[in-house]
């Protein structure tokens, strides 16, 4: 066997190796050189070889508590929380009072869907350090995520204490200012167009809302004209929380008018789960004159940067055959989470359909929309919609039916 002469084996070059690829490392680079090129690598997008370089530092420095935070850091940009939470853990049993560990810390929880543990980290850090602006900016966001408004705005005021020139927390307090607004009032107007069998139909819909710290109640009365007919239904909805994550959608509605279900009941819970999805399950219960529909409602939805993707699934137990329906929507977001266009397509009846027959429940479409929402002053927002249908009616016969929707809702 030939061996190197041991006064040149600092040349040698080492080599770390990940899923990434190879890293070289030079025997004689200092634990200070490799983290450089690791934040180099990093910012520069090849995350998995800034890990290696990170980990191979820690192998020659383990009390080297910056490069362990600039890994979780990482780690948090490829969303894999759990290990980067594990390198944070560790870092703050060291060292408790570790400022940049506490912030990753409490980044890391806000990015990862954990509002209440975000605000728990800031607050173990604000004992030790009750001046930092950081910190308190980081529980404005949890508090504000966890919709204890009023403390997230107090948290963010605290911020502007400190330093009145912080815009980010301006508009964060900008931002809690609008949510706080407890209140609700909006009038809508949907307009349905058939090329066959129908005149068109119109909805008004009045609704007021107020949210609770338990959640949202709303209340709704919605007034048809259809089949040269007019009728009146009266719901109400409620938006219940139950810990971290975790809501319910409740809904129920009477009529004593025969365009209108007689009632009509939902129940669906709905759950947050890590890397932005959210899913849900639910009944919806419709009953008429002469007969009584039930429909099992599910969807899964992914949040993605500014963009949100959601797949719902219906089904309709029947004594004759079961029926399916379903829709996919996108929807992008702007300025904040009331600002966003959207497209939806979709095949067969919405469970939600603001006022559907029996037998329209049974019928087979495929319908494609648009619709979107925004701000024109503050407090007022509008929003609106258009969509096609095309329905099968009878056996190789069928009919379109355009509908268009507009809506304007006042804040306060």
């Amino acid at each position: 066997m030939i061996t190197a002469p041991r006064h040149l084996l600092p040349g040698i070059v080492l080599t770390a190796t990940l899923a990434g690829g190879a890293v070289p490392i030079q025997a004689q680079e200092s634990t200070d050189e490799l983290f450089a090129r690791a934040r180099t690598l990093a910012f520069s997008g090849h995350r998995e070889q800034a890990l290696a370089l990170c980990r191979q530092a820690l192998e020659r420095s383990p009390n080297y508590q910056e490069i362990r935070v600039f890994a979780a850091r990482v780690l948090s940009w490829e969303k894999r929380y759990d290990e980067g939470r594990a390198l944070l853990h560790e870092t703050l049993r060291k060292e408790p009072d570790h400022l940049d560990a506490r912030m990753a810390l409490a980044d890391l929880e806000l990015w990862s869907d954990h509002p209440r543990a975000a605000v728990d980290v800031c607050e173990e850090g604000l004992r030790l350090h009750p001046q930092n602006m950081e910190l308190w900016l980081r529980k404005a966001r949890g508090l504000r995520d966890l919709e204890r408004y009023e403390e997230a705005l107090e948290a963010a005021k605290q911020v502007m204490h400190l330093d009145p020139d912080r815009h980010e927390a301006r508009r964060l307090m900008e931002d809690i200012t609008e949510l706080a607004r407890r209140n609700k009032l909006s009038f809508g107007f949907t307009y349905d167009r058939f090329d066959r069998t129908f005149d068109p139909w119109q909805l008004f819909t009045l609704q007021t809302s107020h949210r609770f710290n338990f959640g949202s109640l709303i209340a709704r009365i919605n007034r048809a004209q259809r089949f040269g007919d007019t009728g009146h239904q009266f719901e109400m909805d409620a938006y219940p929380r139950w810990g971290d994550g975790t809501y319910f959608y409740l809904n129920a509605g009477f009529s004593g008018d025969g365009i209108f279900p007689r009632q009509r009941y939902g129940a669906e819970i709905y759950r947050n789960f890590p890397g932005g999805i959210e899913g849900s399950l639910g009944l919806r219960n419709l009953r008429f004159s002469s007969s009584s529909v039930t429909i099992q409602t599910g969807s899964i939805g992914k949040y993605w940067r500014d963009y949100f993707f959601s797949l719902r699934l219906n089904h309709t137990p029947s004594s004759i055959g079961a029926s399916n329906s379903g829709s996919f929507l996108v929807r992008r977001y702007f300025s904040d989470r009331d600002t966003y266009v959207g497209i939806v397509i979709g095949s067969g009846v919405s469970p939600d359909q603001p006022n559907p027959n029996s037998w329209i429940i049974n019928l087979r479409s495929k319908r494609v929309g648009i619709s979107g929402q925004g701000w024109v002053i503050p407090r007022l927002l509008l929003s609106g919609s258009v969509s096609y249908e095309r329905q099968e009616i009878d056996t190789g016969v069928e009919r379109g039916q355009t509908t268009l929707a507009a809506g304007v809702e006042w804040r306060f």
